[in-house]
């Protein structure tokens, strides 16, 4: 399947905050000392800045003039004897600044400047940080995050209640899953934006018939759930764990000490000052499966980079939204199907088809194609794409680019298909 996906690095992305025409110098929001960035390192602008900053044209750093100040060389140092910096204009305009940047293109796109120069015969990719200049694999990923506490679900709700959980810090559009004794996961749904604790106030407690009176809405709680006080009250204690036991209407409730156990025994409090919360997650839809008092994993479909590759399909994945880094596989999923620690890249044929990568190389690529079954719509045959008995598709090798796809032995001479992978 030829060599490892190449991963683009940096020394590091600095953003550019003000430059400074009477002085030539870039002000940047980073620490250059934090980051190791000194005098001769080469950068390269996102965007044109200070006027004579161009995207896409290496300068060096000339002199660093402080912490997050420095001024400009328009050649290698040793090519500037005079130490002359390039003239910039006053302004605020925003740019990244990818420096000292290794492993970028390789050899992508065919023509233009790279690193090293293209070869307009080579088709390959690189992964890495996509806030790095040039193109870049362009992924989906779904990192596992195991939750605090546990959850209660049923497939007659769309409410996820928790205990000892702290809903409102998980992501809208997080898929949460119900963790069994086996380790087995069991999907409940997806996060709707409405999280957290809800809380209901309370107005007194009865003895006869151990009701908990309200001023809130009783009915927004979720029976055979637990439930916490904030003051203590008619026999309850502010703090500790009880479980929903019945909700008679929007203004009467009662709890159990333990989950279906009996009523919790009140004393009669005419006026009670305080509230009852429940942590809860809402979801898009009822739950899939149902849940009692289990672990569960939290995991958010993210655009995202490549850090690393840790095998042939498992690589090591920077979350842009979460910020998290963990190790996915690829899969053959839909971006909103993702399931924890999957990840996909996507490939599209000359004929506009597309399909997830399952190994990515610098070189040649696999696509998850139709092994064992007849042609399907996305698996279109390709000249230089075999097909088995009965017009099976048998999974071949692919030249991955971020080129224009073309059909075999169409683009100089190249004996496999070669497809666009998404890139930014």
């Amino acid at each position: 399947m030829g060599r490892p996906l190449k991963i683009a690095k940096a020394q590091a992305v600095l953003t550019v905050t003000n430059t400074t025409a009477t002085t030539n110098i870039v002000t940047v929001s980073q620490n250059l000392n934090t980051l190791g960035v000194i005098a001769g390192m080469p950068f390269i602008p996102s965007i044109t800045t200070g006027t004579n900053l161009i995207a896409g044209t290496t300068f060096t750093i000339l002199v660093v003039t402080g912490a997050s100040t420095f001024t400009v060389s328009a050649t290698p140092l040793n090519a500037n004897p005079t130490s002359t910096p390039v003239t910039l204009t006053t302004g605020t305009t925003a740019s990244a600044l990818s420096v000292g940047v290794v492993d970028a293109y390789f050899n992508n796109p065919n023509g233009g400047t790279g690193f090293p120069a293209t070869n307009a015969n080579t088709y390959s990719v690189v992964g890495g940080n996509t806030a790095i200049f040039g193109k870049q694999v362009l992924a989906n990923v779904c990192i596992g995050q195991n939750g605090t506490g546990n959850v209660f679900a049923s497939t007659a709700s769309n409410s996820v209640v928790g205990s000892g959980t702290d809903f409102g810090n998980v992501a809208t559009g997080s898929h949460l899953y119900a963790v069994a004794v086996d380790g087995s996961q069991s999907l409940l749904g997806t996060v709707s934006a409405t999280k957290g604790n809800l809380v209901v106030a309370i107005a007194n407690t009865a003895a006869t018939g151990n009701i908990i009176g309200t001023s809130g809405n009783a009915q927004l709680l979720v029976v055979n759930t637990p439930v916490k006080f904030n003051a203590s009250f008619g026999n309850l204690i502010s703090g500790t764990t009880y479980f929903v036991k019945t909700i008679a209407n929007a203004a009467a409730f009662t709890v159990s000490a333990t989950n279906g156990g009996a009523p919790q025994q009140l004393t009669s409090n005419g006026s009670v000052t305080g509230n009852v919360f429940q942590n809860l997650a809402v979801l898009g839809a009822v739950s899939s499966n149902n849940a009692v008092s289990l672990p569960f994993v939290q995991a958010l479909p993210e655009a995202g980079y490549i850090v690393r590759q840790k095998g042939k399909q498992k690589y090591l994945v920077n979350g842009t939204t979460t910020g998290l880094i963990g190790a996915c596989f690829t899969a053959n999923l839909a971006n909103t199907a993702l399931t924890p620690n999957t990840m996909t890249i996507t490939a599209t044929y000359a004929n506009t088809v597309t399909a997830k990568v399952q190994s990515l190389s610098d070189r040649n690529s696999g696509l998850f194609t139709s092994t064992s079954g007849p042609v399907a719509t996305g698996n279109i045959v390709l000249p230089g794409q075999p097909t088995g008995a009965n017009g099976f598709v048998n999974s071949s090798p692919v030249f991955a680019s971020f080129n224009s796809a073309a059909t075999a032995n169409t683009a100089n001479a190249q004996p496999y298909p070669i497809v666009t992978i998404g890139n930014a």
